[in-house]
């Protein structure tokens, strides 16, 4: 840092020496900042690099990535299609035996919205791919909304009353793009205060696409009642989710001018540039005729002529600069992956088979179960059963339960794979007369994780053939059965 001392200036205090005062309490003041702030406000990065303001970024943005880009899709989707890889199943009671009339209208449902289908199955049901398609759009942008259509003969405006035994027509999924909140409820004394009251909703062939739009693309006001709103990743607001783009959108920036400048180096770079430089020996100002070098070098570029006539000049290649883009890739598909607590290879879509360990796969197993459980069950399922119920659409249980497939629960090869794991560690068992140290009972429960009763099975039926083969008296038989009852006994206490 600079220093009015280290100028001699003869004790003259001179303009010069006022500058360099200034100058100095400038640079003070700035590490002063910097040192209090933690912010250096001498450069903006964020503008430096070109990432926009949050405030700047709309919902025409966040859609345009999810429809252009497919990291930024990516992002979107992770957590929702990998919540809805399984089914739940939705029942009243634990009687499988016994169908009550919530779960035959439930059953019933999938035919209801479509009832011109001949399809039957109550294991695959249309209705959770509505439900997953909004899990989708909700997280575009700050919310979506499942729309539902019911027989009522009301205008969309009007509230939707319960009427026992109306049907459900239609359902659409529809993201923030095409949604507006027209009104909200402005009394305090009503408990749904600071809520939606009507919603202007755009209806277009293909996502407000105006190519394909049709001549029946309309607007409607629709009134709350006909609506499940969903947002994910709330905080402070009940209406409003983060979109799951925003925390990192920068990264999607980057990567975007990472692939872009990726392909345009290489197609830049896939014909070497060419240098024509006349020959020195005609001296420094020779006269060329730029139209027809351009016109030569227009065909021998973009047509198949691969010949270049010059006279008095020589052609020379330019060795492209050409820079594999996939470490810096890596990086920034690494800082969205750390950010979106996903493991790499389950958000590159790689993570099936033996890539991914047991132990990887099992915490996120976990952390899928705990969205559809805290998430998915609560914000989306219930809110929606509970509106047709409501509504007269199904019939009103006692109560009701959704449950989900364990993700867990292992494949075909990973329980062969357990099977000879198991089977090589008890023929080394058998083999190594380690029945000495630890019973046979002991060890299948202990060891292998069998029940007591499956355990004493197989020892069971072991012995008898054992004392048929070799003629052993009656007592050694009781004897045997005397020690399966005790292990069994233990095993109860």
């Amino acid at each position: 840092m600079l220093r009015a001392d280290d100028f001699d200036l003869g004790g003259l205090h001179s303009p010069i020496e006022a500058v360099l005062n200034h100058r100095v309490n400038n640079e003070t003041l700035a590490k002063s900042r910097l040192t209090q702030t933690g912010f250096d406000d001498r450069r903006d990065v964020d503008k430096d690099c070109g990432y926009p303001e949050t405030s700047a970024i709309t919902i025409e943005n966040y859609k345009h990535y999810y429809d252009r880009l497919s990291i930024a899709a990516r992002v979107v989707e992770i957590w929702p299609y990998e919540s809805w890889l399984v089914q739940p199943t939705v029942f009243e009671t634990d009687d499988l035996e016994e169908e009550t009339e919530f779960e035959k209208g439930w059953n019933e449902l999938e035919q209801m919205i479509n009832p011109n289908s001949w399809f039957d199955s109550k294991e695959k049901n249309s209705i959770w791919d509505y439900l997953r398609r909004i899990d989708v759009l909700s997280g575009i942008g700050h919310f979506g909304i499942l729309l539902l259509g019911v027989d009522d003969g009301k205008p969309l405006n009007e509230p939707l009353e319960s009427r026992k035994g109306q049907r459900l027509l239609f359902l659409r999924s529809l993201d923030e793009s095409l949604v507006t909140i027209s009104s909200y409820e402005d009394n305090t004394t009503d408990p749904r205060y600071g809520q939606p009251i009507l919603y202007s909703v755009t209806f277009s062939g293909t996502d407000n696409d105006s190519k394909h739009s049709t001549p029946s693309t309309t607007t409607h006001l629709i009134h709350w009642t006909r609506i499940i709103h969903i947002a994910d990743n709330r905080s402070s607001s009940e209406l409003f989710g983060t979109p799951r783009m925003r925390p990192v959108w920068n990264h999607l920036y980057d990567l975007k001018k990472l692939y872009g400048g990726s392909a345009e180096m290489y197609w830049q770079g896939a014909l070497p540039g060419i240098s024509l430089e006349t020959h020195p020996q005609l001296g420094g100002d020779v006269e060329t005729d730029e139209d027809a070098i351009k016109d030569m070098m227009e065909q021998y570029s973009t047509r198949l002529q691969r010949y270049l006539s010059l006279s008095g000049m020589s052609a020379k290649s330019l060795a492209p600069q050409v820079v594999d883009p996939k470490g810096h890739i890596d990086s920034q598909i690494e800082a969205i992956c750390i950010l979106g607590g996903y493991p790499k290879r389950i958000f590159m879509g790689s993570e099936r088979g033996e890539l991914s360990s047991s132990q990887d796969s099992i915490t996120w197993n976990n952390r899928v179960a705990s969205r559809q459980n805290g998430y998915v069950t609560s914000q989306i399922i219930v809110p929606f059963i509970n509106r047709l119920i409501l509504m007269g659409i199904l019939p009103e249980p006692i109560s009701y339960n959704i449950v989900w497939p364990d993700l867990n629960n292992l494949s075909e090869e990973a329980m062969a794979d357990v099977a000879v794991k198991r089977t090589e560690a008890l023929a080394k068992y058998v083999q190594g007369g380690v029945d000495a140290l630890i019973s046979p009972v002991d060890y299948l429960t202990a060891i292998l994780g069998m029940t007591v009763d499956e355990a004493t099975e197989i020892v069971d039926e072991k012995v008898d053939e054992l004392l048929n083969s070799f003629g052993r008296e009656e007592e050694d038989v009781n004897f045997s059965q005397d020690k399966t009852k005790q292990a069994q006994g233990r095993d109860n206490q």
